[in-house]
């Protein structure tokens, strides 16, 4: 019994050394990226009343029906990126298949700040709405080749401000 015991202390301490920095990285990670969206969401329900998705509008052909006094361009990005920990937990998940939760909710938290960044930019210049607004988004890597053992996106949210 204590033979059996023995191997399994010896079984399960290393591996339990080595996975505890990277689910320690994950739960930490998300801890943090919660408490972001969290404050990303309060900000969202102050300025989203008064300055709301239905100001930032997008035409496919010329609009000759538009009149503004003035018009500036607005520009704001954000880089966000995931926690080692997520990224092991999404490295196992890709070996397995399947949609990666940890991954999705750092770029949608990247958008949504974007688009708050512009927004607020907007208001700070006393535009009224933003016209062709576009999110270009890029992948940046940190190593060179691609041996990177970190990544993050950059989001650029830009368009025309008018008054």
């Amino acid at each position: 019994m204590s033979q059996t015991l023995t191997l399994l202390a010896y079984l399960l301490i290393p591996i339990a050394s080595v996975l505890f920095i990277p689910v320690t990285s994950w739960a930490l990670g998300r801890w943090y990226q919660n408490g972001l969206l969290t404050q990303l969401e309060v900000l969202e329900s102050q300025h989203g009343k008064g300055y709301g998705e239905e100001l930032l509008v997008s035409y496919q052909k010329k609009n000759d029906t538009m009149a503004a006094e003035y018009s500036t361009l607005l520009m704001a990005n954000v880089v966000v990126g995931p926690s080692w920990g997520q990224m092991f937990i999404m490295w196992w998940k890709s070996l397995i298949g399947g949609s990666l939760p940890s991954y999705a909710a750092v770029l949608e938290y990247g958008r949504r700040e974007a688009l708050q960044r512009l927004k607020a930019q907007a208001r700070e210049r006393g535009c009224t709405s933003v016209v062709n607004m576009r999110i270009e988004t890029s992948v940046i890597s940190t190593a060179k080749g691609n041996d990177s053992k970190s990544s993050s996106v950059e989001f650029l949210a830009y368009g025309t401000g008018v008054r």
